[in-house]
């Protein structure tokens, strides 16, 4: 698969530093948040994928979806402008909300936006898509259709390809990750990490922090099918199985972008101990999990762990913040 060169790569591998209990495994952070400033963030990676099989079809203009405060949204609509492509954005969300965060650099990127309810976003995301796309036909431009998170096959490439950089680091670096720890939301930056360690012959420990649906859903029925799609493209007959993943449950909270009190504080903690962002959506979550799963002892019979920071800086809304004070 040809793709394009939009992230700034190898993004650096670090040690982090918390407050955590002596002589358990070393903790690193893969810094992914660094991939850009407007494109900050996994999904630029998979967006170098999609993006290039977008110009490869001829597109004039990509459609994508995502919650009202989709970071991968945001980094489509900026990724678009780089390109001479049009974006259009369908968001789960109210169309009268104020606009802050992700939502506000969707507007300032000129991105075309079609607001639905939660309920159409769950059931129907993909036909409003297809319906916006037939339109755009009937005016003369070629669209090009991108799924929740780039989460498709052509996108979970981004990370196998992530996987290989790693490995590359832990030459230079002189260290062994024996385990890989991720947010799960779509699921491709999983899909791919897991795909890598199969496709090189790994046996690292990827460990997935599932921030909305339970690991069980996203391993019976996302999973397979990403795995399937990579395999015809790469053609490799691997048949990596979605059930042998490892997905942790247990830390969504009051699910998808919804945040505990809790889990703020948390966030607010870690970037006063190490300087680096968290966002409430996605990467707090996974490295409040981290923390808590740590600190009990669960990962004792790892030696490194690698935290991969996916991004999401510009996540954080009124709501959230409100939070910090209240």
């Amino acid at each position: 698969m040809n793709k394009l060169n939009l992230a700034n790569l190898p993004t650096k591998i670090e040690p982090l530093q918390l407050p955590l209990r002596k002589n358990g495994p070393k903790l690193w952070i893969k810094r992914d948040d660094q991939t850009g400033l407007e494109l900050t963030g996994n999904k630029v990676r998979k967006l170098e994928y999609l993006l290039a099989d977008a110009l490869e079809k001829k597109a004039t203009s990509i459609i994508t979806c995502g919650a009202i405060g989709s970071n991968h949204a945001r980094a489509t609509a900026f990724a678009c402008r780089k390109l001479g492509l049009k974006p259009y954005l369908v968001l789960a969300g109210d169309r009268n909300s104020f606009p802050e965060g992700n939502h506000l650099y969707d507007i300032l990127a000129g991105a075309e936006i079609t607001f639905i309810t939660g309920k159409e976003y769950d059931e129907k995301r993909m036909e409003v898509m297809k319906r916006l796309g037939k339109k755009l036909k009937e005016k003369g431009e070629i669209p090009y259709i991108i799924p929740e998170g780039a989460s498709d096959s052509i996108g979970s490439l981004g990370y196998v390809e992530c996987f290989e950089e790693i490995l590359k680091q832990e030459k230079e670096m002189d260290i062994t990750f024996d385990a890989i720890v991720v947010t799960v939301g779509s699921a491709g930056t999983f899909a791919g990490l897991c795909y890598g360690n199969e496709l090189h012959g790994q046996t690292k420990d990827i460990l997935g922090v599932s921030i909305s649906k339970e690991g069980k859903y996203t391993k019976e029925y996302v999973l397979p099918e990403l795995f399937q799609g990579m395999d015809s493209l790469l053609e490799n007959d691997l048949q990596v199985e979605g059930n042998r993943m490892k997905i942790i449950d247990g830390f969504q909270g009051l699910g998808y972008a919804k945040s505990r009190k809790e889990e703020i504080t948390f966030i607010k903690d870690f970037i006063q101990w190490t300087g680096i962002i968290l966002d409430p959506v996605y990467t707090g979550k996974a490295m409040y999990s981290l923390y808590t799963l740590y600190t009990k002892g669960a990962w004792d019979h790892y030696k490194n762990i690698l935290f991969i920071h996916t991004g999401g800086a510009f996540g954080w809304t009124k709501e959230k913040i409100k939070m910090f004070i209240e």
